[in-house]
C-alpha cells in the first residue's frame, strides 16, 4: 500500500479531548443527542430485517427513510461521533447495536447490501466511522462485501458532468461525484487497493478540472453535492498528493464565498449552485412579481427549466452546513490558513446556530430562507413526494447529528509547537506537547459578549505557542492581553495572532473583537439587497421595509435597544415612506419557530 505523506500542516483532535461547555451549541448537541438515542431501534433496522426475510413487528420510519433507509450510515457515524465528544456510552452502545443487527441482516440475505449510489456512499461514511472512532473492526469485512457490490452493479458509462438528470436517476446513479472520498478513507484504514481504484473511476474531474482553469461557467449544480464533492478531492489529494486537489479546493473555496453565498454562509437557492445567470443570488430572494427580477425562469439542476419557487427554500441548511464544516476543515489542516475558519464561523452561528431542533416524527428546518417578502423558521416541508412520501426523516435528519458532533472537532488543531484556537464556542481543550499536560478552558459567554476569557492549567510551567484566528469582520480596535497585560501581537483580520511565552497555570488570556453594524449585499448585481450583521451575527427586522440610509455607515441611524442585549432599533426617518416609523433588529439565529423575520431588506442611500 502506498499512500502520500501526510499533508496536514496542522492537526484536529478527532472528536476527542474537547468538551463543549453550556451554550445554545451545547444545548442543541444535548438535545439531538436525546433525540437520537431515543429513536426505536426496531423502527431503524424495520427495511434491512424485512428485506432480509427477517422477523420485523413494527412498521418502520415514515417519510425518506421509510423507503430505503437511506440515512443509516449517516445515523451509525453520528452516534459514533458523538460518543467521542460526549462520552455518553449509550450512543456507542446503539451504534454498536445497529451495527450487530444490520451485520445479522447481511449474514441472513445478500440482497441487504444492493442499494444505490446515494445509500452505498452513507454506509460507508457510517460503517468507516465505527471502524476508525469506536475500533470496531468486525465491520470491515462488510464494508468489502458492500465495495463489491457496488463494483459489480454501478453503472460506468453515465455523463461526469454532475447534471443530476433523467438518466442518473434511472439508473440510480445520483450523487456518484462524492463516492471518492469515503473509498480513499477506507484505502487509508483497511489498505486494499480495490478501494483506491475503484475511488479513482469516480473522480470528479468535471468539476475539478474546469476550477483548475478558473473556468466558472460550470452551469446549475447540486449545491450540497458540489461543495461535499470538494471533500472527495481532500481524500484524494492525502492519498496521492497530487496539488492538482487541493489546487482545485482552494480556487473553489475562493469562487463560491466570494461570489455563491449568502451573508449567512448558506448557499444554493433552490438547491442550485454554479447557475451561469448573473445576480442570481439577489433573484432568488424578490418574489416573482418583482419587478426587477431578471426572469422568474431558471434551470435547475436535474437541467430542466421551472419557476422560481418559495418552498425550495435559500439553502439546505443541514446539508449544506455538514458540506462546508468538512470542507473547511481539510483546507484549515491542509493548508494552516486562518481564513478557512471564516465560512466555517458564519455557518456555525447563523446557519446550524439558527435551526430549529428536529421533532421526535422526524420533521427537520429542511430549508432556510431569506426572501425579501419575508420568511419564517419551519419544520413542515411542503414539497409532495411523487411517491406520497410525507417529508419526515429526511437526509438532513442525517447530517444535523453530524453537524452538532462537528461543533466540538472545529474549535481547536495543534502542531508540534503550539495550539490554534479557531472558533471561540465556550469550551475546554485538553493537550499534549512532549510530556506536558496542557488544559486551555474558554470559560466566556461568546458569542454572546465580544471578549473571549481563557485559563491555561498546567502542573509545570510549559513554553508553546498559542494561535487564535482573527475573524474577517473583526476590522476594530482589537486585543489581546495576558494576565491584565496587553500584548503588541498582530491582529489583522483572517490571520492567527500568535503569542510564544512560557506558560504557567492560572494565567489568563482575554482576547477582544469588538463587534459593529455593518450591511454586506447580497451579491455584485443586486448592491440594494442587503443583510445587517453585527460581528459574527446577521440580523434580521421584525417587519418588511425598504430602508433610506447611509449603507457604509449602520451605526449612524441604528443603535443599541437599551437594555436589551443584541437588540437594535433604527432611527426616524429611515423607513421610507414613514418618516415616524423605526425597525427593531434582532440576531436570526435567536429567532424561534413560526416567527416572521426579514433578513435581506432594499436600501436605498440617503
Amino acid at each position: 500500500m502506498t499512500i502520500a505523506e501526510n499533508p496536514n500542516i496542522i492537526k484536529s483532535f478527532r472528536y476527542n479531548h474537547v468538551s463543549l461547555k453550556n451554550s445554545h451549541w451545547k444545548k442543541q448537541r444535548d438535545d439531538t443527542i436525546e433525540l437520537y438515542l431515543g429513536i426505536p431501534n426496531d423502527d431503524l433496522l424495520h427495511y434491512f430485517r424485512q428485506r432480509a426475510g427477517l422477523n420485523s413487528e413494527v412498521n418502520g420510519l415514515a417519510g425518506w427513510y421509510g423507503t430505503n433507509a437511506n440515512t443509516f450510515g449517516q445515523k451509525l457515524g453520528a452516534l459514533a461521533k458523538l460518543y467521542c465528544v460526549s462520552g455518553d456510552y449509550r450512543l456507542k452502545e446503539k451504534a454498536l447495536f445497529l451495527a450487530e443487527e444490520w451485520i445479522e441482516c447481511a449474514d441472513a440475505s445478500p440482497i441487504t447490501f444492493e442499494c444505490d449510489t446515494y445509500v452505498y456512499d452513507k454506509l460507508m461514511g457510517g460503517f468507516l466511522d465505527l471502524y476508525e472512532y469506536l475500533g470496531y473492526k468486525k465491520i470491515g469485512k462488510y464494508i468489502s462485501t458492500l465495495t463489491d457490490y457496488a463494483i459489480n452493479q454501478f453503472k460506468r458509462d453515465i455523463k461526469r458532468d454532475g447534471l443530476q438528470d433523467h438518466e442518473l436517476w434511472s439508473n440510480h446513479m445520483i450523487e456518484w461525484y462524492t463516492l471518492p472520498e469515503n473509498l480513499y478513507r477506507a484505502y487509508q484504514l483497511l489498505g486494499k487497493e480495490k478501494y483506491r481504484e475503484f475511488a479513482q473511476e469516480w473522480d470528479y474531474g468535471y468539476l475539478w478540472d474546469k476550477l483548475n482553469n478558473s473556468n466558472f461557467q460550470i452551469g446549475p449544480r447540486h449545491a450540497y453535492s458540489q461543495i461535499n464533492s470538494l471533500s472527495s478531492a481532500a481524500r484524494a489529494f492525502e492519498v496521492t498528493g497530487d496539488n492538482r486537489y487541493l489546487s482545485a479546493m482552494k480556487i473553489a473555496y475562493e469562487e463560491i464565498t466570494s461570489h455563491h453565498i449568502f451573508a449567512t454562509g448558506g448557499y444554493g437557492p433552490a438547491e442550485c449552485l454554479f447557475t451561469e445567470k448573473e445576480g442570481y443570488l439577489g433573484d432568488s430572494l424578490k418574489s416573482t412579481w418583482d419587478q426587477t427580477l431578471t426572469d422568474p425562469f431558471y434551470v435547475n439542476f436535474g437541467g430542466s427549466k421551472v419557476t422560481r419557487n418559495d418552498t425550495w427554500g435559500s439553502c439546505e441548511i443541514s446539508c449544506c452546513a455538514w458540506a462546508v464544516f468538512k470542507f473547511c476543515n481539510y483546507l484549515l489542516q491542509f493548508t494552516g490558513d486562518a481564513k478557512y475558519g471564516d465560512w466555517v464561523e458564519k455557518m456555525l452561528y447563523n446557519g446550524t446556530g439558527g435551526q430549529l431542533p428536529i421533532t421526535p416524527e422526524g420533521k427537520v428546518m429542511y430549508y432556510a430562507n431569506y426572501f425579501l417578502d419575508g420568511a419564517i423558521k419551519t419544520v413542515e416541508d411542503r414539497r409532495l413526494q411523487e411517491g406520497g412520501q410525507s417529508f419526515e426523516w429526511q437526509c438532513c435528519t442525517g447530517t444535523f447529528p453530524q453537524d452538532v458532533a462537528e461543533y466540538a472537532n472545529m474549535l481547536y488543531y495543534f502542531d508540534n509547537e503550539g495550539i490554534y484556537i479557531s472558533q471561540y464556542l465556550p469550551s475546554k481543550v485538553e493537550w499534549k506537547k512532549d510530556n506536558s499536560v496542557i488544559q486551555l478552558e474558554n470559560y466566556s459567554l461568546y458569542p454572546e459578549e465580544s471578549q473571549i476569557k481563557f485559563r491555561i492549567s498546567v502542573e509545570e510551567s510549559v513554553e508553546f505557542i498559542l494561535k487564535l484566528r482573527i475573524p474577517a469582520w473583526a476590522t476594530g480596535k482589537n486585543s489581546l492581553k495576558i494576565n491584565g497585560k496587553k500584548i503588541e501581537a498582530s491582529l489583522a483580520p483572517n490571520t492567527w495572532a500568535q503569542v510564544k511565552r512560557v506558560w504557567s497555570d492560572g494565567d489568563i488570556i482575554i482576547v477582544d473583537f469588538p463587534f459593529s453594524l455593518y450591511f454586506k449585499a447580497v451579491d455584485d448585481y443586486n448592491k440594494d439587497i442587503v443583510a445587517l450583521n453585527y460581528g459574527p451575527f446577521v440580523l434580521v427586522a421584525n417587519k418588511m421595509t425598504k430602508f433610506i440610509g447611509d449603507v457604509n455607515q449602520a451605526s449612524s441611524w441604528i443603535h443599541p435597544v437599551e437594555g436589551k442585549n443584541f437588540t437594535f432599533v433604527t432611527d426616524k426617518g429611515h423607513v421610507e415612506g414613514y418618516d415616524f416609523l423605526t425597525r427593531t433588529f434582532t440576531p436570526y439565529y435567536k429567532v424561534g419557530e413560526m416567527q416572521w423575520y426579514y433578513m435581506y431588506n432594499r436600501i436605498k442611500q440617503k
